[in-house]
């Protein structure tokens, strides 16, 4: 089990860098190349199984801890604020973990997803659960099939890390939010993998100091500064709302794991009880993994 886990941690390595070796020997890609090696990661040849199975049962993984918590967190706050007969719109909804627990309730939530693999999952998700498998769609997030104004609720989970230019995911969610509606839009922080890792830290900061830091190159599935995103979803005419900070660690010396699975989740949990005493969103903004956002479209527009 270790060998395999040492295998899985290679893979995700070269998966990762990879990406940043073709942009450091100039074979940059486009837009359409990116959105090609997305669709491919969520294929059923690559990932597609892996994230619909991180949905089914309970996980020793910290990371896949992470993701459910992320769902658990969105239904609840889509619950609680949705309006009586309000409609829903889960951008890139995959294999329809968020979609399926909000039709399980009653609430009408429609399904965009780019991969045809996924969108097979979703819907046997949702015919495994007893659920209406229509209103699933496929479709580009920044060009979507659906009237302005239609939905009270646009869920975007970790979307917006797989669109290199994403403020047309941003400006495509806007249109399609009614005056007043939510946008609930989630991405890994970057700060997260840094401010985990000592080593790292040092290393960071004597770059700084040294002026040999250099803006990274875009890599699909990339870790994001939530202050550009915050400033873009400005720019569109969002105000914030809130935030949640979802999952803290893994904690590393050097890139190496200190702890297993089960220990880094019982520390997670952990910090997180401890942050909430804090009543601060401080450590949540720049320590924790994942990163899910609130905003509302005003009532009075005054953005794009």
């Amino acid at each position: 089990m270790e060998n395999m886990e040492s295998i899985r941690v290679a893979l995700r390595r070269i998966d990762y860098y990879l990406p940043q070796l073709v942009h450091g020997i100039g074979l940059e890609m486009d837009q359409s190349q990116h959105t090609a090696a997305a669709e491919k990661r969520f294929s059923d040849s690559e990932l597609a199984q892996q994230w619909t199975d991180m949905y089914d049962s309970e996980t020793e993984r910290l990371e896949e801890q992470n993701f459910r918590q992320r769902r658990d967190t969105t239904v609840d706050f889509v619950l609680n604020i949705l309006p009586s007969g309000g409609r829903v719109l889960d951008v890139g909804c995959g294999a329809a973990p968020v979609l399926s627990k909000l039709r399980e309730r009653g609430v009408s939530c429609t399904g965009l997803e780019y991969s045809e693999d996924m969108l097979k999952h979703a819907r046997n998700r949702l015919r495994s659960m007893g659920l209406d498998e229509s209103d699933l769609h496929r479709g580009d997030c920044c060009h979507t099939p659906f009237d302005s104004a239609t939905f009270d609720v646009v869920v975007c989970l970790g979307v917006v890390s797989y669109v290199e230019n994403y403020s047309e995911v941003l400006k495509e969610i806007y249109r399609l939010l009614k005056p007043g509606g939510c946008a609930l839009i989630s991405f890994r922080n970057q700060f997260n993998p840094v401010l985990s890792d000592p080593v790292r830290i040092v290393k960071t900061a004597v770059k700084y100091l040294v002026g040999r830091m250099r803006p990274e190159p875009y890599t699909i599935g990339r870790f994001m500064d939530h202050r550009e995103f915050r400033t873009k979803m400005t720019e569109q005419g969002f105000e914030f709302r809130q935030y949640f900070g979802i999952g803290f660690g893994p904690f590393k010396v050097n890139y190496r794991r200190m702890f297993s699975e089960r220990t880094s989740i019982k520390i997670s949990n952990t910090l997180t009880r401890v942050f909430k005493t804090t009543r601060s969103q401080v450590p949540f903004k720049w320590l924790a993994d994942v990163s899910l956002w609130v905003y509302v479209k005003p009532q009075t527009q005054t953005g794009t």
